[in-house]
């Protein structure tokens, strides 16, 4: 019994089950210029919205919400999460895709990109796009771990 207890540990551990119940909170401002000054003038320049969309449910375990956009910030484009809530799991991954039919196939993603690990689960966040990258207007939460979807959003 004492090697089936550890049996079990080790696959909650390589599978990272215990992600799912964990929550990770993260609460970026938007990107913003710094002020300029002009004959004791102060100028702030927020940033403008070029798409947005909502998150939506895959499955019945693979539930995101919130909203997704793309900003431009002094030249730079960024992808911004606002009111994002998604379920956690292990390895996930913020790709932006040229998809508007993502499934649970990386193909279905057709040209796609990677910013970098989700940074939480919870809470508003920023990823920076690199260029030439356009036309990519589909957030996606990948779990590269085990190939799954676990929520998209469709920009316009």
């Amino acid at each position: 019994s004492v090697v089936l207890v550890g049996l079990l540990f080790l696959e909650i551990f390589y599978f990272r089950f215990h992600t799912y119940f964990q929550e990770t909170i993260v609460n970026e401002t938007l990107p913003v210029l710094s002020p300029k000054t002009d004959s004791d003038k102060v100028e702030n320049i927020e940033p403008q919205t070029i798409v947005n969309g909502s998150f939506v449910e895959v499955d019945a375990v693979h539930k995101g919400s919130g909203v997704a956009k793309i900003i431009i910030q002094d030249g730079k484009r960024y992808l911004r999460f606002e009111n994002f809530q998604v379920t956690n799991g292990p390895d996930l991954y913020v790709y932006l895709s040229e998809s508007k039919t993502p499934t649970n196939k990386i193909k279905s993603l057709d040209k796609y990109i990677s910013l970098g690990l989700l940074k939480g689960n919870v809470g508003d966040q920023n990823y920076e796009i690199p260029e030439p990258f356009r036309g990519y207007d589909t957030a996606v939460i990948w779990c590269q771990k085990f190939g799954v979807l676990f929520s998209y959003a469709i920009m316009e």
